[in-house]
């Protein structure tokens, strides 16, 4: 990577991160997602309220989003918002976090595509965890992970449910399509691509496979 292009990503990186803790991020996906529209039954979990003997009492959100650029695949794509009912930390705070969300209300997110009666997760993510984290509150993202094993496969499985009362199949996807739809690399510093990417493939390997065996 040339110098140049170095620079790019950085100024491309704070200025993503300005959009992001600021919730203009929020504001600009929440007007482009009026544009796109997902299956009905899928819309009608907006809201929804979910209890999880592991993750306690969680409300659903529904986002539909434009198709990525680097998707391969035809489908409706869009993001799960997940709230818990009762935070483990002050409500202005947790609003706040779960405001550097992608549509300004997700503690954690699912990213997914639906086609032909099929829900395909690709993403799923602690992001108000992980934006406490960035700016050295680590005590504070300590007490916004759910549980400390295993969240991000109690989330899917949670979604997995509520989509099946629905009459949805689920599936996870293999983790090559996941980095190539969820990942912007000129999002990552240069420092740590590939410790980033490594780390993201185990992840995402890992959840394929419990995914697809409960699945079975």
């Amino acid at each position: 990577m040339t110098w140049f292009e170095r620079t790019r990503n950085s100024v491309c990186r704070w200025w993503y991160y300005l959009a992001m803790y600021s919730g203009l991020r929020a504001l600009l996906n929440c007007a482009r997602s009026k544009f796109f529209a997902l299956d009905p039954n899928i819309e009608s979990l907006n809201g929804i309220q979910v209890s999880s003997e592991k993750l306690g009492e969680l409300i659903f959100y529904v986002h539909p989003r434009s198709r990525p650029l680097a998707a391969k695949e035809n489908g409706k794509y869009g993001v799960f918002s997940i709230q818990q009912q009762n935070p483990s930390i002050g409500r202005a705070a947790y609003r706040f976090f779960c405001q550097t969300s992608h549509f300004g209300c997700g503690h954690v997110e699912i990213a997914f595509y639906e086609r032909g009666g099929e829900v395909t997760f690709y993403g799923v993510r602690n992001i108000a965890r992980a934006n406490a984290s960035r700016i050295g509150l680590v005590n504070l993202s300590k007490r916004l992970q759910l549980i400390k094993r295993d969240e991000d496969a109690l989330v899917l499985s949670a979604a997995s449910r509520m989509l099946r009362t629905k009459g949805f199949e689920t599936r996870h996807a293999r983790p090559d399509e996941c980095l190539n739809l969820a990942v912007n690399s000129r999002l990552l510093r240069y420092s740590v691509n590939v410790i980033t990417l490594s780390t993201l493939y185990r992840k995402y390997d890992k959840l394929h496979a419990i995914i697809e065996n409960r699945s079975a």
